[in-house]
């Protein structure tokens, strides 16, 4: 096979094909062997892309609580955030949805979103006060802005080319500035367990399927240096309601440090 590893460029793929179930077709992926990272075969074009998200997202929406309450996971995700960076500053959360992130911060905050629906960034900017872009990151002007704090939640999955978004960020964060990237890691205990029927496999708008190390290969290849890392529960499984009490107590706890859950955050410092 002639292809390379879109993240380590090793030509050690497999091409796998996925029977998601009886009524659609199969998802085929090339599995990088040595790095973990996977996308879909013959990828998506760009334009096509960004259209498909917008038809998705514009239908799903879900209208943020103005002040979320600990222990809401993303104002736990704060609280850390907060205790890396400091109490104010400027924050820009890259698909930033209807803003349920940038509501876990405070007035003292600039807060700034990037989105592709028109629906959602209209949600967002109303709710939180934030300035929200629609469209694309490729698209995105900052003005020159440099941010003392980047988010992408579920967003490199769907990016038909995560280093730019790397590269993007590398040069908009300050120096020392955090940026905090979450998606699902595919080597972990749980998407392994659930196999084909792990629901990141699903959404005809995921482009890239990340591991963990495949992530880190690429952050650390961007110019970042990793703090720390963690695996969130992601209620995937249908497991009992005390292993959910027992997964939530951990989150508290900050016991979320090895790959048994597959939501995985990083959290990293510009060289």
């Amino acid at each position: 096979m002639d292809e390379q590893c879109y993240v380590c460029k090793s030509s050690n793929l497999e091409k796998v094909n996925l029977p998601l179930s009886e009524n659609s077709d199969n998802l085929h992926i090339l599995v990088c062997q040595d790095c973990g990272y996977a996308r879909r075969s013959g990828g998506m074009a760009f334009d096509k892309n960004i259209e498909t998200q917008q038809e998705v997202f514009d239908k799903i929406i879900q209208t943020p609580k103005s002040k979320p309450k600990w222990p809401n996971r993303l104002k736990l995700i704060a609280s850390k955030v907060v205790s890396l960076t400091g109490k104010k500053g400027k924050v820009l959360d890259i698909g930033c949805g209807t803003g349920m992130w940038l509501c876990c911060f405070g007035d003292e905050w600039d807060k700034f979103g990037v989105e592709v629906s028109s629906v959602r960034a209209n949600v967002a900017a109303k709710v939180t006060k934030a300035e929200v872009f629609c469209g694309p990151i490729e698209q995105y002007d900052s003005k020159s802005i440099l941010f003392d704090l980047i988010t992408a939640f579920a967003l490199i999955e769907h990016l038909t080319d995560p280093k730019y978004l790397l590269k993007w960020i590398n040069g908009h964060l300050k120096q020392n500035g955090l940026l905090v990237l979450m998606t699902g890691d595919r080597e972990s205990e749980e998407a392994k367990k659930l196999g084909r029927n792990w629901p990141l496999y699903r959404p005809i708008e995921h482009v890239s399927f990340f591991s963990s190390r495949a992530l880190r290969y690429l952050i650390e290849d961007a110019g970042f240096d990793i703090i720390c890392e963690e695996w969130r529960y992601s209620g995937y499984a249908n497991n009992s309601v005390l292993y959910r009490c027992l997964a939530k107590a951990k989150e508290i706890m900050g016991i979320v440090k090895s790959p048994k859950y597959s939501h995985y955050y990083v959290y990293v410092r510009k060289r």
